[in-house]
């Protein structure tokens, strides 16, 4: 009776725990779905903020080609930097 049931025993319990253990290595694992599901959204994130750091790079070097061909850039950039204006234009203050 007694080896019947430790023979009974180890055949159903020992299949399941070893079911479970590997489910657990799949889910929860170093390389497992939710690792994955992680290295995933990093990666996506990563990209989007490469995209924009490209977007904007190109949008300096529009800015850099403008103010070494351009004068009136310059006198912009210049203006917006330096708080002036050019003579003749008109000035607008608001108060705080």
């Amino acid at each position: 009776m007694n080896k019947v049931f430790i023979r009974r025993l180890i055949w159903n319990i020992l299949p399941v725990g070893l079911v479970l253990g590997a489910l657990w290595m799949a889910l929860a694992g170093e390389d497992g779905l939710l690792r994955r599901h992680e290295l995933k959204y990093h990666l996506a994130t990563i990209k989007t903020r490469t995209e924009r750091m490209h977007t904007e790079n190109e949008a300096l070097r529009r800015e850099i080609r403008a103010l070494r061909s351009e004068e009136a850039a310059v006198q912009r950039a210049s203006a917006a930097t330096l708080l002036t204006a050019q003579p003749g234009s008109t000035i607008y203050r608001f108060g705080d």
